[in-house]
């Protein structure tokens, strides 16, 4: 049986970072970055697009592959997660299934779902290269 692959992305746009607050999520850890499963037949990065789209209704552009790695204890048991940037291209902001969006500036990001350790892991990856060493 073939690993499951599944695609986050940090969205930028002119005004911050994008995240989704998904339904029955702690209120002390909201957040989630868009994320999901790449379909069969998808490239990760089209899953990606596909993915930000159906959750928050921006069109983007892939600029980076941050990440790649296996993370365990998923739903899916291993699966393999690829982390990517993208920058919004078109579109507004509007609630998917996962939950309602929401844009934070980067120095007032909210705290991800404990058990979404493959989002902390993608988001950590973007802010240390994103900040100078030093700096929360």
């Amino acid at each position: 049986m073939a690993m499951q692959r599944l695609a986050l992305v940090v969205v930028e746009s002119r005004m911050g970072i994008v995240f989704i607050h998904p339904r029955g999520a702690p209120a002390d850890a909201p957040a989630s970055l868009p994320s999901g499963i790449v379909l069969d037949g998808e490239t990760a990065e089209h899953g990606a697009v596909r993915l930000v789209r159906e959750q928050t209704g921006l069109q983007v552009a892939i600029t980076e592959q941050l990440v790649e790695f296996e993370q365990e204890g998923t739903p899916y048991g291993t699966a393999a997660m690829t982390g990517f940037v993208a920058r919004v291209q078109a579109g507004e902001l509007r609630e998917g299934d996962e939950g309602p969006p929401a844009i934070y500036a980067l120095h007032d990001l909210p705290a991800i779902i404990p058990e979404r350790v493959a989002n902390q892991k993608v988001l950590a990856a973007y802010l240390s290269r994103r900040r100078p060493p030093g700096t929360r």
